[in-house]
């Protein structure tokens, strides 16, 4: 299929409070008006540069117009948010940014639509902003600025354009699946699921950093190689916090995994080669430490208290993913948004007793729970 040109869209660079708070009444009397309902939110940030991850732009479409906000200038976003909470808020992929936004602003929309969720539900496989927008208006949008420091100012004119196509569009597919939600009588789904997901990241809360280290692969470990896994996962942080930079960038998971390994299995574990200089000492230092701590001392693998499943409930899973298979696949959607194997295990061993909460109601229907 040919792509339409995409020419860039006009907008408002929002980036004093006074500004913020004139475009939010602006907003707020066109809405009063009943001249749109909708509005459209996406967020960057800019995790992949730094050691501390920061809300760094928010993009909003509403009233006809496009605003791109800068959260590192405005100091209250309160104003905005009363108004989106007036809205009907859509999103794309909302997990991450109600995340981001509840971690940095301490703020989850009353109610929240995601454009992702309505095309999983209509059918899509491929349902990622730019596939759909590719779909439905015959327009390819420009990725080139995803993986970008949103953090940098002035933020160029490509990346502008680039925030500005992530809202310009959702008005257009939130019609468009819309009406195939209405069209198979999905609509409930889509709204449960929804209000599904806002909930569980209202209810999520911030992981203990006391076991931040042990990492996946960790459970494999015995104590001496979790000892080296340990002391260097804190070398990493304090790392990559002096430096500013994610921990990644200084050694990834799988590289901490291997050195712990080696150790454990050879005495040893080198650092990469052509580290400066004083990387390579303060390694150096962390590991030495490790070969001098008491065995007594070292970290021990987590004992799992799950209880074993019997053979019965074992085959009433197997059950329950079939019939899962069965359902999705007539009814066109993938068989995970029928409730994961994890979900259906849980539903099975609790049997009944808080299980119900497992699947959401319209889960429920289709599978005939």
């Amino acid at each position: 299929m040919d792509s339409a040109p995409n020419p860039p869209a006009s907008f408002r660079w929002i980036d004093t409070d006074e500004d913020l708070a004139s475009i939010v009444d602006a907003l707020s009397s066109k809405l009063e008006r009943g001249e749109y309902t909708r509005a459209f939110l996406d967020t960057e940030a800019d995790s992949l540069h730094h050691y501390s991850e920061k809300l760094c732009l928010l993009q909003l479409a509403a009233g006809g117009e496009y605003f791109l906000i800068d959260p590192l200038k405005c100091s209250n976003l309160s104003l905005l948010f009363t108004l989106l909470d007036r809205t009907e808020l859509w999103l794309h992929g909302a997990d991450y940014d109600l995340t981001l936004l509840k971690r940095q602003c301490a703020w989850t929309p009353t109610r929240v639509h995601d454009t992702q969720i309505a095309a999983r539900l209509t059918g899509h496989r491929a349902f990622g902003l730019a596939a759909l927008v590719q779909h439905y208006c015959e327009i390819a949008l420009c990725k080139s600025s995803q993986k970008a420091d949103w953090s940098q100012r002035p933020l160029p004119e490509k990346m502008q354009a680039y925030a500005v196509d992530d809202v310009r569009y959702l008005g257009i597919l939130v019609d468009r699946l819309l009406s195939e939600l209405d069209g198979e009588k999905r609509r409930p789904w889509f709204e449960q699921s929804c209000e599904a997901l806002r909930k569980d990241v209202l209810g999520r809360t911030e992981k203990d950093r006391t076991d931040a280290w042990r990492i996946n692969g960790s459970g494999n470990l015995k104590p001496k190689g979790l000892a080296m896994l340990k002391e260097l996962w804190w070398w990493r942080d304090t790392t990559a916090s002096e430096k500013d930079v994610p921990p990644f960038k200084v050694l990834n998971n799988q590289q901490l995994i291997n050195m712990a390994l080696e150790f454990q299995e050879e005495g040893k574990t080198t650092h990469p080669p052509r580290w400066r200089p004083k990387w390579r000492e303060t390694f150096t230092a962390a590991v030495h430490r490790v070969r001098q701590s008491d065995p007594d001392t070292w970290p021990q693998r987590l004992r799992r208290h799950h209880r074993r499943s019997t053979d019965d409930e074992r085959a009433r899973v197997e059950q329950l993913c079939a019939l899962r298979e069965a359902k999705a696949g007539k009814l066109g959607i993938e068989p995970s948004l029928l409730g994961s194997r994890d979900t259906l295990t849980e539903l099975v061993l609790n049997g009944g007793n808080n299980g119900d909460d497992a699947l959401m109601p319209w889960q429920k229907e289709v599978l005939g729970l």
